[in-house]
């Protein structure tokens, strides 16, 4: 069994490396990154460690660049981590044990990396624990882009990431997924991940968000339709 991990980036120069380190230390198969253009470090850094790295100013979305990740990749697993998330040491072996014979999906917890007690609790506030554990247990999962990976076979039969939304491609396809076999969170399948998008926003607006846009996906499969592009530029 071959796992690829595909991560997506843009201008992420300030934390891809340790993002990638920390793939590289946990023995991972194959690293894809697909760069949408970046203007700083992150694509001369990327070459340092990952096996591929398709950098094009078109991949303009995580949803265009994971799907060219998935059609560059060679892995039976395809796993998916934002260039501004860090796999715990467990986290390979974790998904190793979790794709049992009838499991096409998994994910696990997300932590913030930034050791503050404000970030601590928005992100306890919109952990995996809470999250994914509770649209699991509806029936309408929402597995996101930073700590997932499914199979590639079932990926070719229900579709990839959709590219005509402008947010929670990676809900989405979960919720697709779910009716086409079985999904797992796994409690060791740990990474962390960084808090800058919910310190720029502030905390009402992206509780506004996680509910607003939360219950329109789980309701409808509807998210919003705007969701400005955020990198340290």
């Amino acid at each position: 069994m071959i796992i690829s991990v595909i991560m997506p980036s843009y201008n992420e120069g300030k934390y891809i490396r340790r993002s990638l380190e920390a793939l590289r230390n946990v023995g991972i198969d194959e690293i894809v990154v697909v760069d949408g253009g970046s203007r700083d470090s992150t694509v001369s850094i990327a070459r340092q460690y990952a096996n591929i790295v398709e950098s094009s100013l078109s991949y303009d979305s995580p949803a265009k660049a994971r799907n060219v990740g998935i059609r560059i990749s060679r892995g039976d697993i395809l796993a998916f981590v934002d260039a501004d998330t860090v796999v715990a040491r467990g986290w390979l072996e974790a998904i190793k044990r979790g794709f049992d014979d009838d499991v096409i999906g998994v994910t696990g917890p997300a932590y913030p990396l930034e050791d503050n007690s404000l970030t601590s609790l928005i992100s306890y506030i919109i952990s995996y624990d809470i999250l994914v554990r509770f649209t699991l247990s509806i029936d309408r999962p929402h597995f996101l882009g930073f700590n997932v990976a499914y199979r590639r076979d079932a990926l070719d039969k229900i579709g990839s990431f959709r590219e005509d939304v402008a947010i929670s491609e990676d809900a989405l396809l979960s919720m697709s997924a779910y009716r086409a076999g079985k999904l797992k969170f796994l409690p060791d399948m740990v990474v962390y991940t960084s808090m800058r998008r919910i310190k720029r926003r502030g905390v009402r607006e992206s509780l506004f968000y996680l509910i607003y846009n939360g219950l329109l996906v789980t309701l409808f499969e509807k998210p919003f339709t705007v969701y400005p592009k955020i990198s340290d530029q």
